[in-house]
């Protein structure tokens, strides 16, 4: 779900033999065994050219005659053409854009990453009968370079599908149907995308996350499937296909016609996720139980990722970009629409952001953002509001907007709580890594000052009770012992050695909301 910008617009080499002079930098593409042959031309002769990107890695990239480095190219002697053998990446872990993944028997190229800097980049494609470049003439995102027969218009025509022959039936139809609907929905309320809007998918990328898109400024988005559960779906899997497709879809709007200001994650991303969790139940690609359920580890995973912390805005990072992002805009929606008595919601907040990016604003930020909410928006309070009064306070506001929930902790948060407190209690600052869960038992990973926990411990049962098929009485057992700031009972795996872990402090039972009523999010949709 990443929408990391790139280089974008004029994209240009660094040619410090020529002295840089603005023109076009020609690179035509070719099809290969194994990956696809990227032939420069240059306006003139030069020994480096320097990537415009560096955010992109290219370490699965090949050069002969030229020297490849991760900032660019060079050469013995000044040359007018080269070539890199790109084959595609051999892993997604801790990568932006991904530079080149399979497509059946094409491939879809992030072509910025082949751009230096100083030129504009034109692309130019030499492929089999039958093969295409769509885009054909727009180097500034994803392109798809493979057979024709692989594209096709979506039953609405209002955008195009690619997919790799390696879908499922029931997958390819899934997506098919909710990017066709998403289109249509974010349409009806931000306006004709910029740019005819194209979903490729595939299941031949490197992973290891089971799913993940981005979308670039060429209307592409990149779904990659990657695993066993995708080679038949569940029903299940199939309703989370129709959130994750709504969610790419809505960054064709929130993030590439509207762009982001750079380090402020949660409002896009948020608004991406709650975009597509308000439509994907609005057109019934997502039960209102699911849609529940999701908004219910939003606001879980927030109030963990930000706690009491004061201004958590500077919290809403990595995971808690999208989990306060979603709290963000669903509370403010729910505002907007009591309000309004359901006149208005968070998407006319949206509609307003993007009309200001189609007249000339560059990018919008919290600022922007925040400017039209009510001023008593109890999104203040999760972004810089007092962080010992936080959670009451929003708990507070969300039972006055109607909404309901209980506290249902899962066994791993039991788990979790009890073990993380028994750490800080034990060991010395910044020496508590945490733990594992291991067949057989918990694995503890803690520097070697850390008491009883120190080290690599196992620990078959705390309290005389198995940690995770006993969850809940293990926990319980502890926040006994440790109110009454009595030691706690381990048990060591393999033996039946025991050790006693300090307990000074006060177990607090973890939140884990469980939604059970809220207002209808729902909005109007028109096939």
């Amino acid at each position: 779900m990443k929408t990391r910008r790139g280089v974008f617009g004029v994209v240009s080499a660094a040619l410090l033999a020529s002295g840089g002079a603005a023109c076009a930098q020609v690179v035509t593409l070719k099809t290969a065994s194994d990956g696809v042959v990227a032939e420069y031309v240059l306006p003139s002769a030069a020994r480096t050219l320097t990537f415009a990107d560096k955010g992109v890695v290219r370490t699965d990239w090949r050069a002969e005659a030229v020297t490849l480095a991760a900032d660019g190219v060079t050469a013995p002697a000044p040359v007018t053409r080269f070539s890199l053998r790109l084959l595609p990446d051999t892993t997604e872990s801790n990568r932006g854009y991904i530079a080149l993944t399979r497509v059946g028997e094409g491939y879809v190229l992030y072509a910025p990453a082949l751009a230096g800097e100083g030129m504009t980049l034109k692309l130019r494609a030499k492929a089999p009968a039958g093969w295409v470049l769509e885009p054909e003439r727009d180097a500034n995102g994803y392109v798809y370079l493979g057979p024709k027969s692989a594209v096709s218009m979506l039953a609405n025509g209002k955008g195009r599908l690619i997919t790799s022959p390696t879908v499922a039936p029931v997958l390819r139809k899934a997506t098919a149907s909710a990017f066709a609907d998403a289109v249509v929905f974010y349409a009806a309320r931000f306006g004709s995308p910029t740019k005819s809007p194209t979903l490729v998918v595939t299941t031949q990328g490197a992973g290891p996350g089971s799913s993940r898109g981005d979308v670039t400024d060429t209307g592409v988005i990149s779904a990659r499937f990657h695993g066993e559960t995708w080679k038949a779906p569940s029903p299940d899997d199939l309703d989370e296909v129709g959130k994750f497709v709504f969610h790419e879809t809505a960054h064709d709007w929130n993030s590439h016609t509207a762009k982001p200001r750079e380090g402020v994650s949660w409002i896009h991303e948020g608004g991406a996720e709650y975009a597509a969790i308000v439509g994907a139940v609005s057109t019934g690609h997502l039960s209102r139980e699911a849609a529940l359920a999701d908004l219910s580890g939003n606001l879980t995973g927030c109030r963990r990722r930000i706690g009491m912390r004061a201004p958590g805005a500077e919290r809403m990072t990595g995971s808690g970009a999208y989990d306060c992002g979603v709290a963000v805009q669903w509370i403010a929606d729910m505002e907007l629409r009591r309000a309004s008595n359901g006149r208005r919601s968070i998407f006319d907040v949206w509609a307003r952001l993007i009309e200001r990016a189609r007249h000339g604003q560059v990018e919008y930020g919290p600022e922007d953002f925040r400017a039209l909410l009510a001023p008593d928006t109890a999104v203040i309070l999760l972004l810089d509001g007092p962080g010992d009064r936080r959670w009451a306070e929003v708990e507070r506001r969300l039972s006055a907007l109607g909404v309901s929930w209980t506290n249902r902790p899962s066994r791993q948060d039991l788990v979790t709580a009890a073990l993380s407190h028994l750490n800080r209690q034990n060991c010395k600052a910044g020496s508590s890594t945490g733990f594992y869960i291991r067949e057989g038992g918990i694995l503890m990973d803690n520097a070697e000052t850390c008491g009883p926990l120190s080290g690599g411990v196992g620990l078959a049962k705390v309290e005389g009770f198995d940690p995770l098929a006993q969850a809940a009485a293990m926990f319980d057992a502890v926040q006994a012992r440790c109110a009454a700031g009595q030691a706690v009972t381990l048990t060591v795996v393999g033996s039946d050695q025991t050790k006693a872990a300090a307990c000074a402090a006060p177990l607090a039972t973890p939140v884990a909301y469980s939604l059970s009523q809220a207002p209808d999010f729902t909005l109007p949709f028109k096939h």
